[in-house]
This record gives C-alpha cells, sequence and structure tokens, in this order.
C-alpha cells in the first residue's frame, strides 16, 4: 500500500511539473504576441501619416518587421513542442487543448495581419525584404570598397617605403653586371657607375623605416649611387670601415631607392 501511494504521489509531482511547464510556455507565447502587438502599433505609427518614409525610419520598420517574424517563428516552435508534450503526457486536459487552439488561431491571424501590413508598406515604398537585400549589399559592398581601399594603401605604403641594397668589391660588381667603369684615358682615372640595364636581381630589397645600418667590415669602402650629404656616415677607424648608417632615411633615399658600395 506504501509502495502505491508513493506512485500515485510520484505521478501528482509529476503532473504538476508538467502542468507548470506547459503554463510556462504558454505564458511566454502569450508574451510573444503582446510583444508583436506592441511592435505592429508602433510601425503604424510610423506609417500612418500617408506621405514617403524616410530612409532612416525604412530601416527601423524593416528591424521592427524582422523582430516581429522572429517572435511568430518562436512562437510556433513553441507550440509545437507544447502539443507534442501534451500528447506525450498522461494529462488529458481539454482545457489545455483549446488553449493551445487558441494560440494556433491568434499566432495565424497574425499571420495575416504582417501580410497585410507588409502590403501596406509596399504602397509606401517599402519594400522589406527588397531593403533588407540593398541593406546587406550595400553593407557587402562598403566592406569590400574599405578594404580595397586599405589594401592599396597598403600597397603604396610598402612601395613608398620600400629600398634596395648591394655591396661587393669592384670584381664581384663588374661580373654581376652591377657596374662599370667610365671616363679616363689609357686606363687611368676611369669612375665607377652602376649600369643602365644593371643586374636589380643581386640587389636585397629592404624598408627603410627599419633599415638603419649596413655592415660592412671593409677596408675601404665607396659609396656608388647618389645621396645627399650629410644623411648618412661612416663608422670604424682609419684601417677599417665597420659599417654604413644612415642618419635622415627620408632625406637619404630622395635621390635613389638603390644604394651601392663597392667595398675592398
Amino acid at each position: 500500500m506504501q509502495a502505491k501511494q508513493d506512485s500515485i504521489s510520484q505521478l501528482g509531482v509529476q503532473k504538476d511539473a508538467s502542468i507548470l511547464e506547459f503554463m510556462s510556455s504558454m505564458n511566454e507565447i502569450q508574451s510573444n504576441l503582446d510583444s508583436i502587438k506592441t511592435i505592429e502599433k508602433i510601425v503604424s505609427v510610423q506609417t500612418s501619416n500617408g506621405s514617403e518614409v524616410k530612409a532612416d525610419s525604412k530601416k527601423r520598420i524593416i528591424a521592427e518587421i524582422a523582430e516581429i517574424n522572429n517572435l511568430l517563428q518562436k512562437n510556433k516552435e513553441l507550440t509545437k513542442s507544447l502539443q507534442a508534450k501534451l500528447r506525450s503526457s498522461n494529462i488529458k486536459n481539454a482545457e489545455f487543448e483549446k488553449m493551445i487552439a487558441q494560440l494556433n488561431k491568434q499566432m495565424a491571424e497574425k499571420d495575416t495581419a504582417i501580410a497585410a501590413l507588409n502590403k501596406e508598406l509596399e504602397g509606401l515604398h517599402i519594400d522589406v525584404a527588397g531593403l533588407n537585400q540593398k541593406i546587406e549589399t550595400i553593407t557587402t559592398e562598403s566592406a569590400q570598397t574599405i578594404s580595397e581601399k586599405n589594401q592599396a594603401i597598403e600597397a603604396q605604403t610598402v612601395a613608398m617605403n620600400t629600398a634596395y641594397y648591394a655591396f661587393g668589391t669592384k670584381k664581384e660588381l663588374v661580373e654581376k653586371n652591377v657596374i662599370e667603369k667610365e671616363g679616363g684615358v689609357l686606363g687611368l682615372g676611369k669612375s665607377i657607375k652602376m649600369k643602365k640595364d644593371f643586374n636589380r636581381d643581386y640587389f636585397m630589397k629592404i624598408d627603410i623605416r627599419e633599415f638603419k645600418e649596413l655592415p660592412l667590415n671593409a677596408k675601404k669602402a665607396q659609396v656608388v649611387t647618389v645621396h645627399p650629404a650629410g644623411t648618412f656616415h661612416m663608422t670604424g677607424g682609419s684601417k677599417k670601415v665597420e659599417s654604413l648608417v644612415i642618419d635622415k632615411p627620408e632625406e637619404f633615399w630622395k635621390a635613389s631607392k638603390y644604394l651601392l658600395v663597392v667595398v675592398d
């Protein structure tokens, strides 16, 4: 008898819990319907004057219609779940079934009302679906335009700050098709200069914002390319040139984006 009473009590607890769950779901559905009604009134007020609706108002109306659709969809899912739970439970309550039927009726009425509202909005030149798509397209295009501009700016910045350097002995640079000798008489007094069609592959690519010093570690060093005096200096003693230091990068690279040093 005790076991039977416990079983009956347990069924009673389960029944009460199920009823509370059903009531909670129905309260949520009703709350959503009330929210939909409130939003409908707001949209009606915004479109009541019959004149052309401004762009910012259109966007707001579109967002409100989307919210209505979301709430309706949520209600349909809740009602479907509620019906399934009621069928699978041991609760046979005609009142619950009547309430669910009434909720379904209200949602069907809302579907009709929303369809009518969309038709009204079309009359006010507010194409909800079209404007949503247009806004998404504009947003995508704007993001793409910004991205392309940023890429173009980045490419220009990289190009503006790109330079090249190379150094080597006279023999190496002649062999690599970088320099040539000109002037002088009978082989005397010839000066070194870069060839017009010099071998660009021999040069190292650098970012002038980061390139401040070129280690040389040579007995002698001669800068072949043109760079303003006072924009760089050599470090080391009388017997060794340790490095070329760039003091004023912007001025140093103005005349040439190539730096060539002949070392011994």
